[in-house]
């Protein structure tokens, strides 16, 4: 053990110093105990104005208008001729062209009785025009054109306003901002919107044993595989990744490194979260002034779970060789994660994608839905289970096909998994074509 003992929760919901983390299971906080704590942990999103040209992926912070209606004329859906329907009454009739319209012109004068203006798609009509005749439809002569048929009025014809009136609400405050979103946000010249800023969340990886992944590991090290697959992953939650490096198992270069991430809006540790010698992290983020509410889960993998909340204010009060060099006040929202990849991955899209999401300005939606097994599983075991599993739809409904589990470090069948089986504790054997919880990834 560390010669300072690490931080527990209290049945208050509190951090304590103890003397050995709890080995019992039934010392452990459940899943959905950790969940409510992660749902129930305050957030304080930033809100920026933003080009609209940099807000791909943002959630608006505001509702945005119409500033006109759209269209904001009686605009022709084809290519072909305007016309009076009154002159379509005893067909067939020619009218004479009096002009033509293209897109982006304006129309030089009324349209009269028995005439008629050729006309582009998306062009105005001329006023006294109701209708459109396509092109294919009319027998052209040297200045006149024949219609064999009636049409009706508005006939390939979109209204003023009738996509859109004017002051109408275009994008409601807390839509994301993909790419029809932000046509829609051009079409009305909103060219500056106030949007949450994606919040920044900064990675550590930490152990003695881990090397880049692109150094030549020895005999006793891994790859550090950690690191970008916590980047992706919160690219996908709508994050911005600050990768802090690899930190060795040595306290006062953890220290160092803890602080950078802790002026961030969250931070991610991996490694150095159990009981051995070298775990230092969980000590160090409490003596920091980290407010510890979980440490350790009944889940598998991922036991070695934590997660706190420091205030910058606090943290850094002792910190700051002058006050203008300490950074914003505010909150870092910390995550734990285990080492093991299947592990940080498994704590990471079940536990901290509730409260990142949030973070970013939107609502956390639960991911969880039901498949059908198509295999036998064995009974489960006292802490709540994730299997890696494939996923599929079919006819008869979604199907799931559990991976073999080769444990926490086997990033291999991981990468081949689609979804997590979600076994509950001591969950009896399950039999093939029964119903289980499934998480997609």
């Amino acid at each position: 053990m560390s010669a300072n003992p690490p931080e527990a929760l209290t049945p208050g919901g509190h951090t304590r110093l103890i003397h050995q983390m709890p080995t019992a299971i039934e010392g452990l906080l459940t899943v959905q105990q950790a969940i409510g704590i992660l749902d129930a942990a305050p957030v304080a999103p930033r809100i920026l104005s933003v080009p609209l040209h940099e807000a791909l992926g943002l959630i608006l912070a505001e509702n945005i208008r119409s500033d006109r209606p759209y269209p904001p004329f009686d605009r022709s859906l084809m290519d072909g001729y305007a016309v009076r329907c009154a002159d379509m009454a005893g067909p067939p009739v020619t009218l004479r062209v009096v002009g033509e319209i293209a897109a982006g012109q304006s129309p030089s004068s009324p349209l009269g009785a028995g005439q008629a203006v050729a006309i582009m798609t998306g062009a105005p009509l001329p006023p006294g025009a109701d209708g459109v005749v396509p092109v294919e439809e009319v027998i052209v002569g040297t200045d006149t054109i024949r219609i064999d048929r009636a049409i009706p009025a508005q006939r390939h014809v979109s209204r003023a306003g009738s996509n859109m009136p004017p002051g109408q609400v275009v994008l409601t405050a807390g839509t994301r901002l993909e790419s029809p979103q932000l046509a829609a946000a051009a079409a009305v010249g909103a060219t500056t919107i106030r949007a949450f800023a994606a919040p920044r969340v900064a990675i550590l990886a930490t152990g003695d044993e881990v090397v880049p992944p692109d150094n030549s590991p020895g005999p006793a090290q891994i790859r550090n595989s950690n690191s970008i697959m916590l980047a992706a992953l919160l690219h996908r939650l709508g994050c911005r990744a600050v990768d802090l490096g690899l930190v060795p198992d040595r306290p006062e270069l953890l220290r160092s490194a803890l602080l950078k991430g802790l002026q961030l809006d969250a931070l991610m540790v991996t490694g150095g979260m159990s009981m051995g010698r070298h775990d230092h992290v969980p000590r160090l983020l409490a003596e920091l002034g980290a407010d510890l509410r979980i440490t350790r889960l009944r889940i598998k993998p991922g036991k070695p779970f934590v997660f706190g909340q420091a205030d910058r204010s606090t943290v850094f009060a002792n910190q700051c060789a002058a006050p203008l060099q300490c950074p914003a006040e505010g909150t870092c929202h910390v995550f734990g994660l285990p080492g093991n990849p299947v592990s940080a991955f498994v704590c990471a899209v079940r536990l901290a994608a509730r409260l990142l999401p949030r973070l970013a300005g939107a609502c956390y939606r639960e991911q969880l839905l039901h498949a059908r097994l198509s295999a036998d599983l064995p009974p489960n075991g006292p802490r709540e289970f994730y299997q890696p599993a494939q996923l599929r739809q079919t006819a008869d409904g979604p199907i799931v096909h559990p991976l073999e589990w080769r444990g926490s470090a086997d990033v291999f069948t991981l990468a081949r998994a689609t979804a997590l089986i979600v076994r509950p504790e001591n969950e009896p054997a399950r039999a093939a074509g029964t119903l289980a919880s499934v998480l997609p990834i």
